[in-house]
C-alpha cells in the first residue's frame, strides 16, 4: 500500500490519525465500527469484509464483533466515530485501535486501561474480554495489529500540546 506524503500534514497529530497509515486489522476495526453505526450491522459490505478479515472463522468473527458492540452500548461515555470514508481518525477511534492492539498482544493492563476509558463508569472487563476474543480471531487469519500506537495529545489553541497542572 503506498504511504501518504508526509508533506500533506500540517501537524504530527494528523499523520498519526491518518487512516492510510493503519494495518489491515486496524483499518478493519475502524471501518467496521463506522459502517455498523452509520448503516447497520446487517450491511452486505460488512459481511463481505468479514470473510476477508476472518477467513474460515467468519461466523465466530461476526458473533465476536456483535459482542463488542453490545458491550460498548453499555458504556456511560459517548464514543465519537467519524463517518465512513473520513480520512482522519477521532481520538476515540485511536483508543479503540489501541484497545484491540493491547488485547491481541496480551498486554492486559493496557487493554484494561483503554477499556476503562471507553466504558466510562461501566465495568471495563467485559470490553477487554470481547476485544481479546475479536482480536484473537483476526490473528488466526494473520490479521495483526501493530504495536500499541502512541496517542499524541490534542493541541491547545496556541498549537502546543496541552499540559495538565495540579491546582491547589
Amino acid at each position: 500500500m503506498p504511504q501518504p506524503n508526509t508533506d500533506d500534514y500540517t501537524t504530527p497529530d494528523q499523520a498519526s490519525r491518518d487512516i492510510r497509515n493503519l494495518s489491515y486489522a486496524e483499518h478493519f476495526i475502524v471501518w467496521v465500527m463506522r459502517t455498523a453505526v452509520a448503516c447497520a450491522p446487517e450491511c452486505r459490505m460488512i459481511h463481505r469484509e468479514f470473510s476477508h478479515a476472518f477467513g474460515p472463522h467468519v461466523d465466530a468473527g461476526a458473533k465476536a464483533f456483535e459482542r463488542v458492540l453490545l458491550v460498548l452500548s453499555r458504556g456511560t461515555r459517548p464514543i465519537t466515530l467519524a463517518r465512513p470514508g473520513h480520512i482522519y481518525l477521532t481520538h476515540d477511534e485511536l483508543s479503540l485501535v489501541a484497545l484491540f492492539s493491547a488485547a491481541q498482544t496480551g498486554d492486559e493492563a493496557r487493554c484494561l486501561a483503554h477499556a476503562r476509558w471507553m466504558m466510562g463508569q461501566a465495568a471495563p472487563e467485559p470490553l477487554g474480554a470481547a476485544a481479546a476474543e475479536l482480536s484473537g480471531l483476526l490473528a488466526r487469519n494473520s490479521r495483526t495489529f501493530r504495536r500499541v500506537p502512541e496517542v499524541i495529545p490534542p493541541e491547545s489553541c496556541s498549537g502546543v500540546p496541552v499540559t495538565l497542572h495540579a491546582v491547589s
